[in-house]
Formats: structure tokens, sequence, C-alpha cells
């Protein structure tokens, strides 16, 4: 593996390592807060709010100064907040401060998986999109790890602070690495891509409604699994709760394996098939031992991973030209759709528990793969972009 993938996989880490980062503290946040689940999951949501809010711009601010220009300085300014957790005097700045970071976040992987189109081959992005995929895996898990390990010994602040420091390294790798490409920053005069067309379109709008369910599922899955476990009869703290997360490790061997996949059977049924092994997942939580449930998210994590391959790829393939903004409106509606699953499932968690949890979110794993399989074609008055022609600015290569 080169350096330029390297960098790609640790975008894909630099991502992901603070964002979902206080599941694995929300029994210590929870003490500090109060017991109230929908205010814990705010915590969580604020970060992926923040993402949703700034991604359409990202895929501008790419298209205007260069995609490594953007990667690089988002890497960089998303430590600052990252520092600000560890010293937030109340909940509410604590939210704030998310909400912040998430900002920031944007511009590392929105314009990552426009960056790995615009650099591959169709046939080779699939592979390397699910490369920068299984970095984002490896990020989300060891930043729930490190988190929890550390608020363990010195205190849920400390676990912040060294969130922060990791964050730093990561992204001076990122500046070393990662090399500027062929993309060209747009003049002044360059005509801005109208966003509204892209969200009606119908192929993207499908993606857009998949990619919201999908993150909508995968927060609150795990978001809730953690009050479930931290809750008798398993009664697990931080650390135990962080080791839960090792699960994600299957997602990090497999997924990389999913750009085969796709190149054999196609987006739709590989989002299907993938929605089909999480729904797996979640019925084995059920069982209430700690064997089973472990099973259980490992096979739901590596379903959903495999389904965000499948349609991160399909939305930098069929965007052609507009993949910037594309991209940005795709992750807009993917976190809002982890926004609401930190908060929307605490009604039915007061009413069922962890079964409601599990009903709710194979709803929406039913309701995104028939969206999926409906939407996940490409149009045939044109050329399928494997076999596409080379745009103007440097090719996909």
């Amino acid at each position: 593996m080169n350096h330029r993938r390297i960098a790609v996989t640790l975008a894909g880490v630099a991502a992901f390592i603070n964002l979902y980062a206080p599941q694995s503290l929300l029994p210590l946040l929870r003490d500090w807060i109060g017991q109230d689940a929908a205010r814990a999951g705010l915590i969580v949501s604020a970060g992926t709010f923040g993402v949703a809010l700034a991604a359409p711009f990202a895929g501008l601010l790419a298209d205007r100064f260069g995609r490594r220009r953007v990667i690089v300085s988002a890497a960089f300014l998303a430590v600052l907040p990252g520092l600000l957790a560890g010293l937030a005097p109340s909940p509410e700045a604590l939210m704030l401060i998310r909400l912040v970071q998430g900002l920031c976040l944007p511009g590392i992987f929105a314009v990552t998986v426009a960056y790995i189109a615009e650099e591959w081959p169709a046939s080779e992005s699939r592979g390397v999109t699910a490369i920068y995929v299984a970095g984002t895996i490896g990020g989300g898990f060891c930043g729930r790890l490190l988190s929890g390990v550390v608020a363990e010994f010195f205190g849920w602040r400390w676990g912040f602070f060294a969130l922060a420091m990791l964050q730093l390294l990561i992204a001076l790798l990122i500046r070393a690495w990662l090399p500027p490409g062929r993309d060209i920053p747009k003049t002044r005069g360059t005509p801005r891509t109208p966003l509204l067309p892209l969200l009606v379109r119908p192929g993207l709008r499908g993606a857009f409604a998949a990619g919201f369910l999908m993150l909508f599922s995968l927060v609150g899955g795990f978001t809730y699994m953690t009050l479930h476990l931290s809750a008798p009869p398993f009664s697990l703290g931080p650390a135990a709760l962080s080791t839960i997360f090792a699960v994600y490790l299957a997602g990090v061997v497999i997924t990389p394996y999913s750009g085969r996949l796709l190149n054999s059977f196609g987006h739709a049924r590989v989002l299907v098939m993938a929605w089909g092994v999480a729904f797996a997942g979640l019925m084995a939580t059920l069982w209430p031992t700690l064997p089973s449930i472990a099973v259980g998210l490992c096979l739901f994590s590596v379903g959903l991973f495999v389904a965000q391959t499948a349609t991160t790829s399909f939305v930098g393939e069929i965007a052609g030209r507009e993949r910037g903004p594309a991209v940005g409106l795709y992750v807009t509606c993917y976190y809002l759709g982890g926004s609401v699953g930190g908060v929307l499932p605490s009604v039915v968690w007061h009413w069922a528990g962890w079964n409601g949890v599990v009903g709710l979110l194979c709803l929406a794993g039913a309701l995104a793969a028939v969206i999926g399989w409906k939407s996940f074609r490409f149009p045939k008055d044109e050329p399928h972009p494997v076999e596409d022609a080379l745009p103007e600015i440097g090719g996909e290569a």
C-alpha cells in the first residue's frame, strides 16, 4: 500500500476518531448531566448535527481551494474543539463544542470520498473507497476504546484530551503523505453547481435516503446498546464498554473486500445483502448474554459498513462531475440520520427498552433496503462509470 492509500485511510481515521467517542463515556457523562437518555444522546448527536450542517459546503470549498488543502486543514482544525471538550464547564457547553467539532469534519470525509473518485478509475476506486471505509471503522473503534480506557482511570475529560493529541498526530501524517491530486481549484467566475437538482435526481435521492437510514441505525444501535449494557444485569463500566466496540475490527477486515462484491453483484444487491446481515445481528442481540450480544453487534456493524461502502461509491460514481456537491449533500443526509438516531430511539427506549430499539432499527433497515433496491441504478442512456470517458480535468485516475 503506497503513501497515498495510507493517507486516505488515515483521513478515514481522523474523520471518525472523535465523532462517536462519547458513546463509551455515556455512563460517566450521564452521571454528570443527569439520568436522561435523550440528553445523553444529544452529546453524540451534537457532533453529527454539526457534520450535517457543514457537509454541503465542504464540497464547494474543495472545488474552490483544492481537495488536499481542505482535507489537511480540516484535520488540523478538528484538534482544537477536541481539546476544548475536555474543559467544558457544563453539558450545554459540551454540546456546543461537539457541534463545532462536527462542523470541521466534513472537510475530511466528504472531500476524501470525492478525492478518491477523482484519483482512481471507477473500478479501482471501489476498492480504495472500501479501504477508506475500513479507516473510518478503525477510527471509530480507536476513538471509543482510547477514550473509554483513559476515562476509566483518569476521568472523561482526559479521554477527550487523549483523542485530541491522537488527532493532531494523524493530521501531521496526512499532511506529509497525501499528494495534491489532479483537481484544479475553480476560479471565481466558475458557476456553482445548484444543489436542488441533485436533491431530486432519482438515483441520488434514493442514496441520500438510504444514507440517512443507515447512520440513524448505526448511531441508534450503538448508543442505546451502551445504555443497555451499562444497566443491570450487565453493569459495564467505561473501559469494559469500550471493548464492546472491538466488533468494529471485523468490519476493518471484511469491508475492504466489499469492493469485489460491488464489482461482482452491483450496488443494489450488495446493499440488500448487507442489510440482511445487519438484521441477523440485531436479532442475536435480543439474547441476553454478552457473547450473543457481541456476535450480534459484529454482524450488525459489518452489514452496515458494507452497506455504507455500496452507498458511498454509488454516489461518487453516478454524480459525475458534480460529485463534490453531491457527496456533500449525501453526507448531510447521512449525518442528519445520525443526529436523529441519537435522540429518537429514546422514545421507544423508555417504553420498551432495547427490544423496542431493535424493532425500530429493523423498520429503518427494511425501508433503506427497499429504497436502495429501487434507486441504485445507472441511467440506461449513460455509459457505466467504470467504462466512462475520462473527464477533462486529469481524468478519474
